[in-house]
């Protein structure tokens, strides 16, 4: 009967570490999803006016214009909008950036 209940303990444990591990690596695929649509709407958008007014006004409109959660969005693309402004006037791709930002 102890027996059942730790193999019981066990196996919950190992589920419940495998379910959150599963988790994290879907919420990461989807921020880098995001992510990366996020910042070739901007790209496609911004043509050649790369000024930072112009690139953060369509970061914005991105993150509305996504089917995400807004606030999320904004986090994943504006984590570092420095560096978002110099790679998109550097004219580097979206997956690049989103690697910087760390969202892939």
């Amino acid at each position: 009967m102890k027996a059942t209940i730790i193999a019981i303990l066990v196996i919950a444990s190992f589920l419940a570490f495998s379910f959150g591990e599963i988790k994290a690596n879907v919420d990461g695929i989807i921020e880098c999803d995001v992510c990366k649509v996020a910042l070739t709407y901007v790209e496609t958008h911004i043509g050649e006016n790369r000024t930072e007014a112009n690139i953060e006004n369509f970061l914005d409109k991105a993150c509305t214009l996504i089917r995400y959660d807004y606030t999320k969005c904004i986090a994943i693309i504006k984590a570092d909008v420095p560096l978002v402004i110099k790679a998109l006037q550097e004219y580097q791709t979206p997956t690049a950036i989103c690697t910087e930002l760390k969202a892939c």
